[in-house]
């Protein structure tokens, strides 16, 4: 702990000692000093919790996305080959990627049908929206991705001013590029480009503000902040969604 903060903490409790044994307050001024204190505390102790919740959150979504404690591994294993490539002209780094496979994928046990309402909402959000390419799959998302997705188009209007703007979808349950385990595989996550602000600041604004706007049933990662492959995940929250079902 932080020397100034432990002072600071000290001081604290040395005012609050003094104001609650007497100084000259009323007991009813006394009393309503100790809930005041009581209620800070407990909100200061609340926030701590969320924000620490919401950190582990993230943390699980990376982990998972890069294919857990191994993908992490492999990953830097592969940056560090790389930087020894010129001394074997990389055949060895090469080999390696060659004898990477794609992730295995669960077979989906149960096929589960939008009704006519639920899929004029998916086609009608789909249409607000540009494919990056067209092997982005995006057919099997679930509905609540559905509203994600209706939630990033309006915030990214506000943001350009501009009513018609359509945000790209770089990547559904798509690309081998993902952790095994990846939401994404599960349809139950879209990376969502955001390169194409000019501003850094005004990218983690839009970020923040996307966050903010959807409830706490996702997660919102702002990945690769700064490189060309630059992009906003949004996915379920782990363990809110059943990784066997697909939707048609």
């Amino acid at each position: 702990m932080a020397p100034f903060f432990r002072i600071k903490c000290l001081l604290t409790l040395i005012f609050s000692t003094l104001l609650l044994s007497g100084c000259g307050l009323s007991d009813d001024t006394r009393e309503q000093l100790k809930t005041a204190i009581g209620k800070a505390a407990g909100e200061a102790w609340d926030s701590t919790k969320a924000k620490t919740a919401k950190l582990a959150d993230e943390i699980s979504t990376k982990i998972e996305e890069h294919g857990g404690a191994q993908g992490i591994y492999d990953e830097i294993t592969q940056y560090v080959d790389g930087l020894f490539e010129d001394s074997n002209d990389g055949s060895d780094s090469k080999k390696k990627s060659a004898q990477k496979s794609k992730p295995k994928q669960a077979t989906p046990k149960t096929l589960v049908r939008r009704t006519p309402a639920q899929r004029n909402y998916h086609e009608e959000v789909l249409s607000l929206t540009t494919l990056k390419t067209a092997s982005v799959i995006i057919d099997c998302l679930r509905p609540e991705l559905d509203t994600a997705i209706n939630v990033v188009v309006a915030t990214y209007r506000e943001v350009f001013e501009d009513d018609n703007y359509r945000p790209v979808i770089t990547s559904g349950n798509d690309s081998d590029k993902h952790g095994e385990r990846s939401a994404h595989y599960a349809c139950a996550a879209v990376d969502i480009r955001i390169k194409d602000v000019e501003d850094i600041e005004i990218r983690k604004a839009l970020a923040k503000a996307i966050t903010e706007d959807l409830d706490t049933r996702y997660v919102v990662l702002h990945e690769d902040v700064g490189r060309a492959n630059e992009h906003l995940h949004i996915q379920l929250r782990n363990g809110t969604y059943n990784r066997n079902e697909v939707w048609q």
